[in-house]
């Protein structure tokens, strides 16, 4: 009698802990249900209804990633009509009424298209291995560089030269003189851009950058070489210059040195840019 006391006791004692664990692990740990909504703690935001079962039978976490919002109703850039949406790491979901009781009531947002306009105005090449232009040098200094190396690898060196502060003649502490320039990339099948961390700094109407870079340059002899070092950017304000192009990114100075193939990218990137 004893022993089936003690291990009634003992059962009982199991159940409790892990029915204290399963509340612990739902509480605190990727997600909690309440009331039809998933609440994730790792953002701080849910997922309900429609959206939750759509999440849950597209590949859930792994593939949509946390939710970053709440729904909310936003006009489509592609058509001018407002949908209920909500973003998720890897993804941002609409709700379309207008396909109600179909498998296509909750679609995934045209992200694809979205950003190819946005990125890409000039659209893609139909043929293969054809890069599509890219420039924007009124966002983020890693857009300027961004913009930079895709003159490079399309062979658009007049546009990449223009980039230069000064362009189209400058000082030689800044670039070299075009024909140069050209000549310089004449073995250079392509670039490979890694950006680290930009700092900026704002003074008397001008925003300087720097911003440190890891280039892996791709030769016409197949041999691969690694650069790694900053560049430095400038702009003046908006309403500064009567020449709207002063106002947009332009490139004061490099300071780049060849490293080792095998060194580690992110330690490079995390280096402090001085000039």
């Amino acid at each position: 009698m004893k022993q089936r006391l003690r291990s009634v006791l003992l059962v009982s004692a199991g159940m409790i802990l892990g029915m204290l664990l399963t509340f612990a692990w739902h509480t605190s740990g990727s997600l909690a249900q309440s009331g039809g909504c998933q609440t994730f703690p790792q953002t701080n935001h849910k997922v309900c209804g429609k959206f939750l079962t759509y999440w849950q039978q597209h590949g859930g976490l792994t593939q949509q990633g946390y939710p970053l919002s709440e729904e909310f109703v936003e006009t489509s850039d592609l058509n001018g009509k407002p949908y209920t949406v909500q973003y998720f790491e890897r993804a941002v979901f609409e709700l379309h009424p207008e396909n109600a009781g179909t498998p296509y009531e909750v679609l995934l947002s045209q992200l694809g298209t979205y950003l190819g306009r946005s990125n890409y105005p000039q659209g893609f090449p139909a043929n293969a291995g054809q890069l599509p232009f890219y420039e924007i040098r009124n966002g983020s200094p890693a857009d300027m560089l961004k913009s930079y190396y895709n003159a490079i690898n399309r062979k658009d060196y007049e546009r990449a030269y223009s980039y230069f502060q000064g362009a189209p003649n400058p000082s030689p502490d800044v670039a070299p003189p075009y024909a140069q320039f050209v000549q310089g990339y004449a073995d250079t099948r392509a670039v490979t851009l890694a950006v680290g961390q930009a700092v900026t700094d704002a003074g008397a109407g001008n925003v300087y950058a720097s911003i440190p870079v890891v280039l892996t340059a791709q030769h016409t002899d197949n041999s691969t070489h690694v650069y790694a070092g900053c560049y430095f950017l400038h702009h003046v304000n908006p309403g500064i210059s009567q020449n709207p192009l002063d106002a947009l990114w332009s490139i004061s100075k490099a300071q780049l040195s060849e490293v080792p193939a095998n060194s580690s990218v992110d330690q490079l990137l995390a280096r402090t840019c001085t000039p």
